[in-house]
């Protein structure tokens, strides 16, 4: 569901007790007595206390099947749960993940997608691209017997900050358990580029500046893609692409100094 459009314009005619909550709730969670309604809640419970009401309905009710079959005329929705708002319909619980993200970054006046970083994801990211800088150019600068020496560590620091980015959806995983990244839950995409990186410095140090700059560039594109219609930290994902250019100039430099020794 779009994150600009997350309610059905024209809200939908409610059936009687989710029309009843929705006169003292901005959010109304409707499930089952089936559902599993313990993510959501926490989430919801975490940003929007006070705000939300869950409706149960239990199946074995006739009353109840009227009022679910009510709700199934009014919005198409054919299982629970299902979080609506005043304005019409939420959807599942990814939706009300990307809604609720929406609406606090809305509440900070940052929009969707801001363009500026905070200053300090600025500082603590660029000053992570110091020792990519000092090995990178300092290879070409070193006595032949450091110009290794300088080239191994480039190559070992990449391979270090590429570990500490799969961590961060490690971190996500932590406060969100359905985050995924692809057809990949997150902690099984986190370990990936610590394993390729590893892979990565084992090879022959031409070799392996060559892949590092890969992995940095594929890295990136996965975030980018994975994390885009998450409430991110101001400009993270445009620091992000910064940092990249940044390690892979480096790595590329090194790459360089290989070529010409």
């Amino acid at each position: 569901m779009n994150t600009d459009n997350q309610a059905q314009v024209g809200a939908p005619e409610w059936p009687a007790e989710v029309r009843d909550a929705l006169t003292t709730h901005e959010i109304v969670g409707i499930t089952s007595g089936l559902s599993d309604f313990r993510d959501a809640e926490a989430l919801l419970k975490a940003t929007a206390p006070g705000r939300w009401q869950r409706l149960e309905w239990g199946m074995g009710s006739a009353h109840n099947r009227e009022q679910f079959h009510a709700l199934q005329q009014a919005t198409g929705a054919a299982v629970l749960p299902l979080f609506v708002t005043r304005e019409g319909v939420i959807g599942g619980l990814p939706e009300l993940r990307e809604y609720l993200g929406h609406r606090a970054l809305q509440a900070r006046g940052e929009g969707a997608r801001p363009d500026t970083p905070a200053p300090a994801l600025q500082v603590l990211g660029y000053a992570g691209l110091l020792p990519f800088a000092f090995f990178g150019i300092g290879a070409w600068m070193a006595q032949p017997e450091w110009q290794v020496f300088a080239l191994e560590a480039l190559a070992l620091y990449g391979a270090v900050i590429l570990s500490f980015l799969g961590a961060v959806h490690w971190g996500i995983y932590l406060a969100d358990r359905q985050h995924r990244v692809g057809p990949l839950s997150a902690p099984v995409w986190a370990v990936v580029p610590s394993v390729l990186a590893w892979l990565a410095v084992l090879q022959p140090l031409p070799q392996a500046l060559m892949t590092l700059a890969v992995l940095f560039l594929g890295v990136w594109w996965v975030d980018r893609l994975s994390l885009q219609r998450r409430a991110l930290p101001r400009g993270y994902l445009g620091l992000r692409l910064m940092l990249t250019v940044g390690a892979m100039l480096a790595l590329a430099s090194g790459l360089a100094v290989t070529i010409a020794a």
